[in-house]
């Protein structure tokens, strides 16, 4: 009898977990796939092409008029999901555009795109935000900081550092926490962007996002969406996958990271994943039971690669703080291996000296800033701060880096308006010797 209990009990177990289990997957592919409405945003800029990306209540084709001469490119089938490629652009020129759609009113007021820039000379304005997918008042007001901040300079380059869309990354959370609140900036930039781990809760970011993967926007070719590099000016942007994907030091993203930095030739270099190897913040990296170690293995495995071949500045989010080193190398170990004289480069708190040449680890800044949907006020110190990070900071806020010629200059904008941080890089060949 006593068997039969037993034995009727684990099938009744078993069903109730595959019960759950499809449960759980139908929500997952839901949130996941669930059609929502969307106006027309940029992906994949070259300096030659642009694509646009839109989605409409009914099936139809859709058509792009842009540039003075009100060209037209339109769709060949009919579809919810539209993407229009527009090819034989000029490199650094602006375009005037409109989307055509019968089912969808889409606001076509003031819409345009920039293609790539390769003019080493640009004087180019990046906007940092991180952990910005709360739809809430700390993250309009941290918006409206930068914007009111940058006055009549146009943002050149749009970074995001992951947790885009908060709580889980469904469609639903990306209309409320990314495509609502940045609707203006969305008609005019492309937004370059890392996944975050509440983005990764379900399979809506690299769905809604279209990368380079053969090298058409600069960097080496990486054959996927969750590493690739793409330039801008003198900058040649790095952006990693540190949720997904292998982070081993012989998996697939580290070695094309290092075939890519081998050739890579701009003066300046920027790295973008979503987990800091170096937090004391609303995480902690000297833990591996936190985030599963991915903010260990990052720093283990990834972080050599990155200062062999001289990267400038590393940005990531995950902790909801403001954490910065001064300009840094070699640690790549637990916080309590860490030795000033050993792994400080500079220590001055604001300006800092590299060769224009590159130089293995001969320096690199590490930035936390997953504060800009963070509802936190004024400026809160660490009880005790990461030893690589001297200024550690809870507050909401966002980057403003600013980039010409051999001057790298970032500024923390909080959401008062207020500037929390700044500091600048230099390079010269004077300092070479």
């Amino acid at each position: 009898m006593i068997k039969k209990i037993v034995k009727y009990l684990v099938l009744f177990l078993v069903l109730v977990s595959v019960l759950y289990g499809l449960g759980r997957l139908s929500v997952v592919l839901y949130g996941s796939y669930a059609f929502v409405e969307r106006q027309p945003y940029l992906q994949k800029a070259t300096q030659n092409s642009i694509v646009i990306l839109w989605q409409t209540p009914e099936s139809e084709g859709g058509c792009v008029v842009y540039g003075d001469d009100k060209e037209e490119v339109c769709e060949t089938d009919e579809s919810r999901y539209h993407r229009v490629e527009i090819k034989g652009l000029q490199a650094a020129t602006s375009y005037d555009y409109a989307v055509k759609s019968e089912s969808l009113e889409i606001d076509n007021r003031s819409r345009y795109f920039t293609t790539l820039n390769p003019d080493e000379n640009l004087k180019q304005h990046i906007w940092v935000l991180g952990d910005s997918g709360k739809a809430n008042q700390a993250q309009a007001e941290v918006r409206d900081a930068m914007l009111k901040h940058l006055g009549e300079r146009e943002i050149d380059t749009w970074l995001m550092l992951g947790d885009n869309a908060y709580r889980s990354g469904t469609q639903e959370d990306f209309k409320r926490g990314l495509f609502h609140p940045y609707k203006k900036t969305l008609k005019t930039e492309v937004l370059w962007a890392v996944i975050g781990n509440h983005d990764a809760r379900r399979w809506a970011f690299y769905d809604i996002f279209e990368f380079p993967i053969e090298g058409e926007s600069g960097g080496l070719a990486s054959g996927s969406e969750k590493y690739f590099s793409f330039e801008q000016g003198n900058v040649h942007f790095v952006m990693l996958d540190s949720q997904t994907e292998d982070r081993s030091a012989d998996g697939d993203m580290a070695k094309w990271l290092e075939k890519d930095l081998r050739q890579n030739q701009k003066l300046w270099t920027i790295a973008v994943f979503h987990h800091p190897p170096y937090s004391k913040g609303s995480h902690d990296s000297d833990s591996y039971d936190d985030s599963r170690g991915r903010m260990v293995t990052m720093r283990e495995n990834i972080l050599p690669i990155l200062e062999k071949y001289d990267v400038d500045l590393v940005l990531t989010g995950h902790s909801h703080t403001y954490e910065r080193s001064l300009l840094s190398h070699n640690h790549f170990g637990y916080s309590d291996t860490f030795d000033e004289k050993s792994h400080v480069v500079q220590n001055d708190l604001h300006n800092y000296q590299k060769c224009s040449e590159k130089i293995p680890f001969s320096g690199t800044v590490y930035s936390v800033a997953g504060s800009s949907s963070k509802d936190l006020h004024g400026i809160n110190e660490f009880d005790s701060k990461h030893p690589m990070m001297p200024v550690s900071f809870f507050t909401s806020g966002s980057l403003l880096i600013t980039v010409e010629k051999e001057r790298l200059f970032v500024e923390m904008v909080m959401r008062d308006g207020n500037i929390l941080d700044y500091y600048s890089i230099t390079k010269t060949e004077a300092f070479c010797r």
